[in-house]
């Protein structure tokens, strides 16, 4: 596995989910079960320019050079995308009112993490002369 597929996936998820949070925080919770304030909608926006920033990172890294930057960026995502599935999936578990859309979100952050934990443990193949042979 290389990295440019998954920094592009998480790219393009991060900014489709940071437009609504952005720009139509309350339709958006509302599907997540969620009837928020004028605080929830405050930290929504706030999610969104998070998310935005990760977009960002994630699509201009997508041609990172293997090493040490490359490395910080998967096990930093890994970890960061596996408390999100905790959270996420623990929300789930605990707030069935929360609607089948939030399954979806456990399930970004499970393939998520998943995928940059994978990438980080295979940093090693991928450098190794001859690189990681792909099919």
């Amino acid at each position: 596995m290389t990295p440019a597929p998954v920094l592009t996936t998480h790219s393009l998820l991060a900014v489709g989910f940071a437009i609504p949070m952005l720009f139509a925080p309350a339709d958006f919770l509302w599907l997540y079960g969620a009837s928020p304030d004028d605080y929830g909608i405050y930290l929504a926006r706030l999610f969104g320019t998070a998310l935005v920033a990760i977009s960002i990172v994630t699509w201009l890294a997508r041609e990172a050079p293997e090493g040490l930057a490359l490395d910080a960026l998967c096990i930093g995502l890994s970890v960061g995308c596996m408390i999100g599935f905790v959270v996420s999936a623990h929300h789930q578990l605990t707030y069935p009112s929360a609607g089948p859309l939030g399954w979806t979100t456990v399930g970004v952050f499970a393939g998520l993490a998943a995928a940059y934990g994978a990438l980080w443990l295979g940093r090693e193949a991928r450098r190794a002369p001859g690189g990681l042979q792909v099919g």
